[in-house]
């Protein structure tokens, strides 16, 4: 993954944040940082069990639906959609933090490229 690479990731994270924040997802959110000694902390915890919800929603698809179906990118409650729902609740998450996630990816991939098989034989 190039720099370039990176740069446009963050540049949709940034557009999936900016989506969010029109449509009123983070007026109580922010609200809720504000207003408490750990609200922050509080608002990035429910955001992450979000990010949980929509993994949990993508095995319930894997589990009930044909696989056929698994790379249905129209149909609502797919193993697709439920993968992407995860994604950009990661990116509108991770630009709230202020983390560029589109960096974070790029160097993660290259620390992964330097560990080998199975990162020195784990087993998953």
């Amino acid at each position: 993954m190039t720099h370039d690479d990176a740069y446009a990731l963050a540049r949709v994270a940034h557009d999936v944040h900016n989506v969010n924040v029109n449509n009123g997802w983070w007026e109580d959110r922010v609200a809720i940082a504000a207003a408490h000694p750990n609200g922050k902390h509080q608002v990035i915890l429910a955001a992450l069990a979000l990010v949980t919800t929509e993994i949990s929603e993508a095995v319930e698809a894997i589990r009930k639906h044909d696989p056929t179906t698994w790379h249905d990118t129209r149909t609502r409650d797919t193993f697709a959609r439920e993968l992407a729902g995860a994604t950009l609740r990661i990116m509108d998450l991770a630009v709230w933090v202020g983390v560029d996630l589109g960096e974070a990816v790029r160097a993660e991939l290259e620390a992964n490229k330097a560990r080998g098989h199975r990162h020195g034989g784990k087993a998953a």
